[in-house]
């Protein structure tokens, strides 16, 4: 005898709180199961199945995301190509189905046509000021009412400035203008030229520029604007502070350190940066052979290499110990110390990797700012261990 609806709608009714808690359980688990296929489609090692190549460039998006400053800082691909927010995240994700699509329709040269001419929209300016400017983030929460976060899906939701940028030890591109070692005024070029972040910053991830590709294109508009106040190729100083800063062994919070051996002997930038008028302004090891024996040459890299092992070294010692801040933080620990000693650390650490040279401008205090920073992270964790 088969079983028919009403049976079943009679046999719910005589055990309704069994259904209840039944379907309660079935909601959840649906409901646990879709929120972790939301965050492994969200991971960039699923983006990496349809962007798999090495370097730079179209298919190896993720690859030179792993190798950029946004994925040391946690920053991951939804951060940057979905907008803020519960709804900026399920637009982003519906967009991810239509790129899905397409992956299954279109052929290889069509893609590489697509992924090789983006648009503007991928990453709108107002994504990079929620981040990187207090008053940004600001007015798009004050713009979009709805919720931010319910879960969490992704570090850009929960981004409050300024205490994110602080704790990032990010600067207010905004009002600062001491950005990334160099004297720069965000807020005079986007408000007087009406400039975009990706007008200097495109593909600042995903393409292969060097930093003299970077500054040529500096150059290259400050050459049109040579009777104004715009610093031109000799003006080092006018943007260069971190180089200058390193080289007069001051700068660094809590650090006091002396002149480098050759500012000292009054060598100046283009003794050593001899390739700027020709638009190369990295210098070699060479460099120094034109006025010290060939043996200088390995006293240089080895400088170089030193510095930057201390340095990768720092750098996954800063990682973990902001997963360990963060983590007392949600356990409601006091850590308001803590955090002001890492944002100093962190300070510290970007003068030198800002300076760009692995301390060879000045390798005595490079390394005495190197030893500051390990210091602070021993006493924060020392901290974190003996607070409960």
């Amino acid at each position: 005898m088969g079983v028919n609806v009403k049976d079943i709608l009679a046999w719910c009714r005589r055990h309704i709180i069994l259904v209840t808690v039944l379907t309660l359980v079935a909601v959840a688990g649906f409901t646990y199961v879709n929120l972790q296929v939301l965050h492994m489609t969200s991971e960039p090692a699923f983006c990496q199945l349809c962007h798999p190549a090495k370097g730079f460039g179209a298919l190896a998006e993720v690859d030179s995301w792993e190798h950029s400053g946004h994925a040391e800082a946690g920053v991951s691909c939804l951060d940057c190509h979905g907008r803020p927010g519960v709804v900026g995240y399920a637009k982003a994700k519906l967009g991810g189905l239509r790129d899905l699509y397409m992956q299954l329709t279109i052929t290889p040269e069509e893609k590489l046509q697509i992924l090789e001419n983006p648009g503007d929209y991928l990453v709108p300016s107002e994504h990079c000021m929620f981040c990187h400017t207090d008053e940004g983030n600001a007015e798009y929460r004050k713009k979009h009412k709805y919720s931010m976060q319910l879960v969490e899906m992704r570090m850009l939701d929960s981004v409050k400035n300024p205490e994110f940028r602080e704790r990032k030890g990010l600067p207010d591109i905004m009002t600062d203008t001491f950005v990334g070692g160099i004297h720069f005024d965000h807020n005079f070029h986007i408000e007087s030229f009406e400039m975009e972040c990706n007008s200097c910053h495109f593909g600042i991830i995903h393409r292969d520029t060097s930093k003299s590709d970077r500054m040529n294109m500096c150059l290259d508009c400050h050459s049109e604007n040579v009777d104004s106040s715009a610093p031109q190729l000799a003006d080092c100083q006018s943007c260069h502070q971190a180089q200058y800063d390193l080289n007069l062994g001051k700068g660094a919070k809590g650090v006091a350190g002396d002149e480098s051996l050759m500012w000292a002997a009054d060598v100046q930038c283009d003794s050593c940066h001899v390739g700027a008028d020709d638009g190369q302004y990295r210098p070699s090891a060479e460099s120094c052979a034109s006025c010290h024996d060939e043996d200088y040459v390995g006293i240089f890299n080895d400088w170089a290499s030193d510095t930057k092992s201390q340095m990768e070294e720092l750098n996954l010692i800063r990682s973990e110990i902001e997963r360990q801040l963060k983590e007392a933080d949600k356990r409601k620990r006091t850590t308001t110390e803590a955090w002001t000693l890492y944002e100093k650390a962190i300070y510290n650490y970007r003068l030198v990797r800002n300076d760009g040279t692995f301390g060879v401008h000045n390798n005595e205090y490079a390394k005495e700012i190197l030893d500051s920073v390990a210091l602070d992270f021993r006493e924060i964790r020392k901290g974190l261990n003996e607070a409960w």
